[in-house]
């Protein structure tokens, strides 16, 4: 019988905990899924652990990467392998609760949606609500400030969502239609491949639900990669998040305080960073944004400000406080 639902799982180095993670994908309550389990090259005993989940439960499907190739292909590779009609992702130092699966299937079936949101909590890598004694209803249902209520979402909507805590733009706390992904894959050799996929897939969705449940228990981990300050990091996390940008601006439904936000939080950073690389066009892309920019956006601090002022008044003296606060990054 075909999966109604395939669950994607890149492997890599995480023999501690990824027992933890299987077990609770081991006990969902929709029991029509499969679990893709990549084994993406990993050093440790983890690619042992999942063949021998696999030997016993006959959802467990196991690809072994001969070379370690990062999380985006492996990610790749398990939709490559994927037959369930719909998709969904978790990383292997992380775990979900037991209706992770079903709730939002039934909310994709019911309502016709071939993208459902839903929220997800930040937990103690060294706690496990999982085997805990809270109740059910408080595992799925508290720790939101939010006052988001479940229903449709419009594309811009949903946008809107990927900049809020509540969803942001993971890729591990949604449900897809398993086409959405024809064309769209994640970009190979970069961290924060999120930041450059997610919004491909609601731009392509025509139905979006939002089931206001936390169903995914993201484990904060201070090795895991985005707490990572390299400088590598910082420049996937800025070309992401600039093609993000392009991306969203090309669509055509990006409104003014997102625009502000991202001269603040992404354009200004990159100038900083890149030092007056003018051969760089992204550098290029992002000066231009930053002149374009009518007034200071809310929220800046004082340094912000003043380099705001600077790019107005004298773009040379910029240019050259730039490539001064920009030797922090090298």
């Amino acid at each position: 019988m075909q999966p109604l639902v395939s669950v994607i799982v890149p492997v890599y180095n995480v023999e501690a905990c990824l027992a933890r993670c299987l077990d609770s994908l081991s006990r969902q309550s929709l029991r029509e899924i499969e679990i893709v389990l990549v084994d993406d090259a990993s050093p440790d005993q983890c690619g042992a652990i999942c063949e021998e989940y696999a030997a016993n439960d006959s959802r467990f499907k196991v690809i072994h990467h001969p070379e370690n190739r990062g999380l985006s292909v492996a990610r790749n590779t398990g939709i490559a392998n994927a037959s369930g009609e719909y998709l969904m992702f978790v990383d292997s130092d992380d775990y979900v609760h037991e209706d992770f699966c079903k709730l939002p299937y039934e909310c994709a079936v019911q309502y016709q949606a071939d993208l459902v949101l839903f929220r997800y909590l930040n937990i103690d890598s060294k706690k496990d609500l999982f085997n805990s004694k809270i109740a059910k209803n408080y595992r799925i249902s508290a720790s939101s400030q939010s006052s988001l209520k479940s229903g449709y979402k419009t594309t811009k909507e949903a946008i809107d969502l990927l900049f809020k805590t509540v969803v942001k733009d993971y890729t591990w706390n949604k449900l897809y239609y398993k086409d959405l992904f024809l064309n769209i894959s994640f970009p190979a050799g970069y961290y924060f491949e999120d930041n450059g996929t997610t919004h491909k897939a609601i731009l392509k969705a025509l139905k979006i639900y939002y089931l206001d449940k936390a169903l995914y228990y993201y484990c904060v981990r201070s090795d895991s990669i985005t707490a990572l300050r390299t400088e590598k990091a910082l420049h996937d996390w800025f070309e992401m998040s600039i093609q993000r940008y392009r991306d969203l601006v090309e669509w055509g439904g990006y409104s003014a305080k997102e625009s502000l936000s991202i001269l603040h939080h992404i354009a200004m950073g990159y100038c900083i960073k890149q030092k007056n690389d003018l051969a760089n066009q992204d550098y290029m892309f992002c000066m231009d944004l930053l002149r374009s920019c009518k007034k200071i956006p809310e929220g800046c601090s004082l340094g912000r400000k003043f380099l705001f002022l600077l790019l107005k008044f004298s773009p040379s003296l910029f240019e050259q406080v730039c490539i001064l606060w920009g030797k922090k990054y090298s």
